[in-house]
């Protein structure tokens, strides 16, 4: 398999660089756009340049739907938002000439938009009335995808014969061709996106790419000659705020989950990306693998001016807030939070809150056992809750010297797909059994060394072909739009890839080659919180996760370390496991590095796959959902202070020290109350972010 290049390692002949001159405003109205005297061989490219549509959707060729402009026109909406683009054979001496321009702006005020979703059946106010005990607390997360990689760079060249050809590092290819024909006011077919390597994938991907992608096409249009977008992560504004999560439980005397109020307040993306689908994750992950009993929420998204999406769209900040909380639940009824979890999770034929069925009976009990086998993790939880009970009981008695331990467990679930798709046509693949017996797989996504693993396996195994070609555009054949590389929907792909091999191998026999079969993604919609129909699919098959993390932290300087990561997954089929591996150790990094910074200290994690067979699954969003809850868990056991934030930095450290030594009794039982004091949602307890 030849491997794709980077950006960087493309070089077209009379190529010319582009770069965006950017708006110095959060928020505006473009007046005027002064420059030194410009050399004949730059231009400057602004919004009259664009012979199409000046805007992204997240829906390609959706109509009505809000856009992110191309190139700002007068309105101002971020601060990095491209107002001109300069062009010319020299990027140093282009680096010059921007320096020289004068972008005069008015600052105005961001706009205030916002999402709004609000769930209140009835039943929550008499569960909480009759509750033996109630547990609460306001969960804090800032963390977002990290280690963006190469840049966001995008070269387009005009096409003999007409066309575009588009080399840009893309998640959803689909998307930069719609965008980018619709920007030049072509139709799709003539519109060829090569999709360059690129090292890591994150959500942010799938539309930036379409963005600088645009920019690069118009102004190839506009010179008839090749142009490359020189840009970086920091010309896009990093995210502000965070998500603040407000739960409330009401438990029987035997801790069973009786009712659940939900309050969200989160910071998304740009005006209507993902902003329904990113909400209702947060809320989905926020109620965990847990039966919430009567449940009532309210979330509310403000847009942020261009960050990119949350981490995991939403879901691993929601699984944060739901696993810290089960541990609190488990502290205040005085039990193992690993026994609690095995008792309390959502079995096969119960539902998840937003109305899907699980539809598969997942082994969580041995998930549990696994991973709490691997890190010795009930013998470490016991040892230093009794050190920890010892220390607040005889604070005079602690050894000064003495190491602080924690230990901490999470357990969470991901999907693979789209509640709310946002692809308007039928994605799909088509495979076709050629007569010498080689087989080529027609799809836009994506791949990566992962993917073509995978259907490498696939392919051998049940056609006997070892080297299938894989085709993403032909101008002579349309090749299926597959949609976005995202939500682990890699394994969605895989999935359709193994039914067209089947439905293959059962024509090859009676049907002279070559034998050609089409699979397309089947939607079965239901009506998410009773309200919103979304695709079942999204969220049927699960795969799960489990994760320990063990802390110690230094009673002198107060430094946290991390002794071992320990993380058991329930994927399915694993058909690729060295790639799986890659892909998990990859995810404990990205879930620790803005806790720890330095990466080389968080030790590599042991991994466990139980192999249940069936269906393949995805398992990349796993470790963002459950290793930050089980880290903040084990530094909160070690501190004996109930840590609600992620990530959590040395002044966070130093005021639970501060506390811990003041108040004296600061641990997580703290956060009870007796049922018949917590009849009403306190909301002093929530603070919206911004």
């Amino acid at each position: 398999m030849e491997r794709k290049p980077f950006v960087d390692d493309i070089s077209i002949k009379d190529c010319l660089a582009g770069i965006a001159l950017r708006s110095p405003v959060k928020a505006g109205v473009l007046r005027e756009i002064r420059t030194p005297r410009l050399p004949s061989t730059v231009t400057l490219i602004t919004a009259a340049d664009i012979p199409g549509v000046n805007g992204l959707s997240v829906y390609p060729g959706g109509e009505g739907a809000p856009r992110i402009p191309i190139i700002a026109e007068k309105k101002l909406s971020y601060r990095g938002q491209a107002a001109a683009l300069l062009l010319g054979p020299d990027p140093a001496k282009l680096r010059e000439l921007a320096e020289q321009c004068f972008i005069d702006a008015e600052e105005g005020e961001e706009e205030d938009l916002s999402l709004e979703e609000e769930y209140r059946p009835g039943g929550a106010d008499q569960a909480f009335a009759g509750a033996a005990l109630v547990v609460e607390g306001t969960y804090g997360v800032d963390f977002q995808a990290a280690w963006p990689g190469e840049p966001p760079e995008a070269i387009a060249l005009p096409a003999s014969g007409g066309g575009m050809i588009i080399h840009t590092a893309a998640q959803w290819p689909g998307h930069v061709r719609e965008s980018a024909a619709r920007a030049l006011n072509e139709g799709s077919e003539s519109i060829e996106v090569r999709v360059t390597r690129f090292k890591v994938r994150l959500d942010e991907r799938l539309w930036i790419p379409s963005l600088t992608a645009c920019q690069a096409a118009v102004a190839a249009r506009a010179r008839n000659r090749p142009v490359r977008i020189i840009a970086k992560w920091d010309d896009f504004p990093s995210p502000a705020g965070g998500t603040e999560i407000f739960l409330q439980t009401a438990l029987d005397s035997r801790g069973n989950i009786l009712g659940t109020r939900l309050k969200i307040r989160a910071r998304l993306g740009p005006p209507g990306i993902f902003g329904a689908e990113v909400l209702d994750r947060i809320v989905l992950g926020a109620l965990g693998a847990y039966g919430p009993g009567s449940l009532s929420f309210s979330a509310r998204g403000k847009a942020g001016a261009i960050p990119p999406v949350l981490a995991g769209f939403g879901m691993a900040q929601g699984f944060f807030a739901a696993e810290r909380h089960v541990s609190r639940i488990a502290d205040a009824l005085g039990e193992d939070p690993a026994g609690w979890r095995k008792n309390h999770f959502l079995r096969w034929g119960q539902k998840l809150p937003i109305g899907v069925e699980i539809r598969e009976e997942a082994p969580l009990e041995e998930l549990i056992d696994a991973v709490a086998s691997m890190a010795d993790y009930r013998r470490k939880w016991a040892a230093n809750e009794l050190l920890r009970k010892n220390r607040r009981e005889h604070p005079s008695q602690e050894k000064i010297r003495e190491p602080l331990r924690g230990v901490g467990i999470a357990l969470a679930y991901q999907g693979s797909s789209f509640l709310y798709n946002p692809v308007n046509v039928k994605e799909g693949v088509e495979l076709t059994l050629e007569k010498d017996g080689s087989l080529e797989i027609r799809t836009n996504f994506p791949w990566g060394d992962n993917q073509f693993h995978a259907w490498k396996t696939l392919t051998s195994r049940v056609l006997g072909v070892e080297e299938p070609r894989i085709l993403s555009f032909d101008r002579e054949k349309s090749v299926p739009e597959s949609g976005p590389a995202c939500l682990s929907r890699g394994m969605l792909i895989t999935r359709l890839i193994e039914k067209a091999c089947a439905a293959i191998r059962k024509q090859r026999f009676r049907d002279p080659l070559p034998i050609t079969v089409r699979r397309y993604c089947q939607e079965t919609k239901i009506q998410a919180w009773d309200r919103r129909p979304c695709d079942e699919g999204a969220l049927s098959p699960l795969s799960w996760g489990s994760a320990v993390v063990e802390v110690e932290v230094d009673p002198v300087e107060y430094l946290p370390r991390i002794r071992g990561i320990w993380i058991a997954l329930e994927g399915g089929t694993i058909l690729a496991e060295e790639q799986a591996r890659k892909t998990i150790t990859l995810g404990v990094m990205d879930a620790l590095c803005q806790a720890i910074p330095r990466r080389e200290e968080i030790p590599p994690p042991a991994i466990d796959f139980l192999w249940a067979g069936g269906n393949v699954k995805g398992i990349g969003e796993l470790p963002l959902n459950t290793v930050p809850a089980a880290y903040v868990q084990a530094l909160s056991q070690a501190l004996d202070y109930p840590f609600e934030r992620y990530p959590i930095g040395s002044e966070d450290i130093w005021e639970a020290v501060q506390a811990r030594s003041g108040s004296g009794e600061p641990g997580e039982a703290g956060a009870a109350s007796p049922g018949n004091t917590a009849g009403e949602e306190k909301e002093s307890a929530f603070a919206a972010p911004g």
